[in-house]
């Protein structure tokens, strides 16, 4: 199964010094939905209402969630977070972002409640959630052994936990180990692929795929275009194995490393592994989609600079001249050291040079590393001589 993949995003996103904001076209080509920030404390997002619209007019569908803060009321907190929509709430849940610690005066669990309740209040049947981490939800939520019914209240509202470079999130209590929502699994995400102008973005997975997706929040049955054009990943794990078939019953071809961006070529039947291309070599095979992500095509090297100098000086003591631009190709004759040649070629990867030996027009390919610039070599005199022959 692929989990569907969104990300959430903040006025943090749209640099302030462009006028552009976030382009939600471009990333509804990568993206199956979008969380969007309505604000904190008493302050809404500066960029909410901007991005709630334009994530509409892309056809995402649109979660929310509100930043939590123990130093304003809960109940002005929430009706500021309900006013914020003017009546559109969005087609997903509503997210209570609780990660806060400032150690205001509405510190606390009993605190969350009154904010969730009066949310709840103001939105009638729409879906309420929480977003929180194992570890903050673990030392401030109620205790699983002292204030088991209290803790139990939060279990009405789907999960939204984050948990960062493992394969599974850890789920806190009350809560079951499968039973998150959406999983933000990165912070780190290709910001340009998503159509933000921070280098970085978080992301999210959807516990389920596509279709999954679209039955838990009633969104039909039609799913959005795929992406146009070819595919790119990046690996997000230390070390990725390459199988030759999509399972982990099949051999381990190669190894990709992290931040690797290969080339999605297919895609198996049950959507859990993709078949990739690492253009350096022509590795090809299959990777588990778990640890790869979306990226943008990788920057094409510039092609090398025009040669600065024709004349090179031998600096080995024994340079083979082949018959093409690699180790493979047949030897043909040798130079020597502090021999002169002129450059009349560059090999594609910049690593081999065709050169020519005046004297003997001994013309071929050798590796670069035994050059170095040098000025042109005098012209061969043309001198003429006197021939004797000995009488004694």
């Amino acid at each position: 199964m692929a989990n569907l993949i969104g990300p959430d995003v903040s006025f943090y996103q749209d640099a302030e010094n462009t006028p552009q904001g976030i382009n939600f076209v471009k990333m509804s080509q990568s993206a199956g939905y979008v969380i969007i920030r309505s604000g904190q404390n008493v302050w809404v997002d500066s960029d909410f209402r901007t991005n709630w619209n334009n994530a509409k007019a892309a056809g995402l569908p649109r979660g929310s969630y509100w930043f939590y803060d123990s130093r304003a009321e809960p109940k002005a907190q929430a009706d500021l977070w309900f006013s914020t929509f003017d009546g559109d709430l969005g087609e997903l849940p509503l997210f209570a972002d609780f990660e806060e610690s400032y150690g205001g005066l509405y510190t606390g669990w009993k605190h969350w409640k009154t904010f969730l309740e009066r949310i709840k209040s103001r939105v009638g049947n729409h879906e309420i959630g929480i977003y929180t981490a194992y570890y903050y939800w673990v030392r401030n939520a109620p205790s699983a052994t002292s204030n088991p019914t209290d803790l139990e209240y939060f279990h009405q509202y789907p999960l939204w936990v984050a948990n960062y470079g493992v394969t599974t999130p850890l789920v806190p209590k009350p809560w079951t180990a499968n039973e998150w929502t959406f999983w933000q699994f990165t912070d780190s995400g290709d910001g340009a692929l998503y159509g933000v102008e921070s280098s970085r973005i978080d992301l999210n997975y959807f516990n389920g795929d596509l279709a999954a997706f679209r039955q838990r929040f009633k969104l039909g049955t039609t799913p959005p275009p795929p992406p146009p054009g070819p595919i790119w990943y990046k690996v997000t794990a230390s070390a990725l194995n390459v199988r030759s078939g999509p399972g982990t019953t099949f051999g381990v071809v190669g190894l990709l490393r992290k931040d690797e961006v290969v080339k999605g070529l297919a895609t198996s039947a049950d959507g859990g592994w993709a078949q990739i291309l690492r253009e350096s070599d022509n590795l090809t095979g299959w990777s588990s989609k778990q640890f790869l992500t979306l990226t943008t095509p990788p920057t094409p090297p510039p092609p090398p600079p025009p040669p600065t100098e024709e004349w090179f000086k031998v600096t080995a003591s024994a340079l083979n001249v082949r018959e093409g631009p690699g180790t493979q190709f047949r030897s043909i004759g040798l130079l020597f050291r502090n021999e002169v040649v002129q450059r009349l070629e560059i090999s594609a990867d910049g690593n081999w040079y065709r050169v020519k030996r005046n004297y003997d027009d001994l013309t071929g390919w050798s590796s670069k590393d035994f050059f170095e610039p040098t000025t042109a070599p005098p012209p061969v005199s043309e001198e003429t001589y006197e021939w004797f022959q000995v009488t004694a």
